[in-house]
Order: structure tokens, then sequence, then C-alpha cells
């Protein structure tokens, strides 16, 4: 994998930001991203491909691994807050 191909695969991950698409328009949009990025053309992200890319985008399956960890995460934040926040209460 060339390096711009990597970089426009993060890129796309990133935007998705959790979100999943077939593999199919996920190729083309990396590859539109990438195009973009070789040739120096700004923005990467213009409002076109990023509609598109909304358009094809889902929220991944309930039971899909980053959706459970994102899950934990969250939770494990809560804790953590009410934690301090019984510390504090305790302190005062």
């Amino acid at each position: 994998m060339s390096l711009s191909l990597f970089a426009a695969e993060t890129l796309v991950l990133d935007y998705l930001n959790g979100r999943v698409m077939p593999d199919a328009p996920h190729r083309a949009f990396v590859l539109a991203v990438e195009t973009r990025l070789v040739n120096g053309l700004e923005p990467l992200f213009d409002e076109t491909l990023c509609a598109e890319i909304d358009k094809e985008a889902t929220a991944p399956a309930i039971w899909s691994s980053e959706s459970i960890l994102r899950a934990v995460l969250e939770h494990r934040a809560d804790l953590r807050m009410a934690s301090r926040r019984m510390r504090t209460l305790r302190s005062a």
C-alpha cells in the first residue's frame, strides 16, 4: 500500500468516525481522496464528497466490536466522573 493510499484510507476512516459502508463505495471514496491528495487539490473533502459518504455510511451494528468498545469507554468515563464526584462530596 502506497503512503498516499494509506493516508487516504486513514482520512476516510477518520471522517466515518466509526460508521461503516460496503467495500465498493469505501474503496471508491478512498481512491477519490487519494487522487485529491496526490494532485494537491483542496479541500480533500468537499461538500459533495461528504454528502456522498454520509449517504452511504451507516452506524455499525450494535453487536460490532466498535460499538461494544465505544459503549464500554463511555461507561468507563461515566463511572470515573461519578467516582470523582463522590470523592469531592466526601472531602467537603
